[in-house]
């Protein structure tokens, strides 16, 4: 037996030595999420054991709101979050700095992910026939960004009464119920008031932007961990975007499952995809983060000018 036990050990050593799962507890994270489609990933990414597997303990700590989210960030509370450029933007200069990891939406001639929807009795069948009526907005959100991009590739800017409606619930019932013209609505809403009689007239299909992403806060030091941290989360993505896209059923149910699509919606949704290379592992270009930037300071939410893209934009020099 104290044969066996001396010959045990050196192999115990060669164990810790090159298996990382044994030499060091996982890489702990906890990432802020909103309730929308392209948040699948991160869910299913821990329910399918894919984090663990890449070292990572991730915590998704749910949010209603990114106004919530973004206080959460600033409180340090958070290690990460999906949203989008314009709370990345907003995080960094109110002093929650913080790289983008990855993209989990990007707009393309494939697939909708915002769109401009019509009351269902409305006789609108154009954007010309909506000149001057109201649409609702969420002000100073990615919904209002989406809508003026659409509008400015339309030829039309302005042409639209915008109005502040903070409550999704409300923006919704508000266009079922005939009361407000318009809604720019983020999918699975939009297929949702769509099977409700409502008609989508323009969507974002024909823009080229980055729409959702995924961020994570900035350490005081940048160093090799962090940086291999963040290529193992990306791997992660990367894996469980092809199993999404493998098995797209599957996924639809824990999407209602988890409450990131409701069951009226389910019937009219046409599931998400992960597009290589645009999404997840694409990252942001220069052009894109200026056309937020740009937006932004248009609209007085970004005081102090743009960052220096690898300050807010993951660069592996590995």
């Amino acid at each position: 037996m104290p044969i066996f036990r001396h010959a045990l050990l050196p192999l115990l050593l060669l164990c810790f030595l090159i298996c990382p799962s044994f030499a060091q507890a996982a890489d702990s994270l906890k990432i802020g999420s909103l309730p929308a489609a392209d948040s699948l990933i991160l869910h299913a990414a821990k329910e399918d054991g894919v984090f663990a597997a890449h070292g990572l303990n991730v915590e998704i700590i749910p949010f209603q709101s990114a106004l919530e989210l973004g206080a959460a960030m600033r409180a340090g509370s958070l290690d990460g979050h999906f949203g989008d450029i314009i709370n990345v933007l907003m995080q960094n200069e109110n002093g929650a700095p913080q790289v983008i990891v990855a993209t989990t939406s990007h707009s393309t001639p494939h697939a909708r992910f915002f769109g401009l929807a019509v009351r269902p009795d409305s006789p609108a069948k154009t954007l010309d026939d909506l000149k001057g009526k109201t649409c609702s907005i969420g002000r100073a959100t990615i919904v209002d960004f989406v809508l003026d991009s659409l509008l400015e590739t339309e030829g039309a800017a302005d042409s639209l009464d915008k109005r502040d409606i903070r409550q999704i619930p409300v923006r919704l019932q508000m266009l079922l119920s005939g009361r407000i013209d318009s809604a720019l609505l983020p999918e699975p809403l939009l297929s949702l008031v769509e099977g409700q009689g409502a008609r989508v007239i323009l969507d974002d299909r024909k823009l080229s932007l980055p729409l959702a992403v995924i961020a994570l806060k900035k350490p005081e030091k940048n160093d090799d961990a962090f940086a291999d941290r963040i290529r193992r989360f990306r791997a992660a993505l990367g894996e469980e975007a092809e199993k999404i896209n493998a098995d797209p059923d599957s996924y639809k149910n824990m999407m209602q499952r988890l409450g990131l699509l409701s069951d009226k919606a389910a019937p009219n949704y046409a599931m998400l995809r992960f597009e290589e290379p645009l999404t997840p592992l694409g990252l942001p270009s220069e052009e894109d983060i200026r056309h937020y930037a740009d937006w932004m300071q248009k609209n007085r939410l970004l005081k102090k000018g743009v960052p220096p893209l690898a300050d807010i934009v993951f660069q592996d020099v590995k």
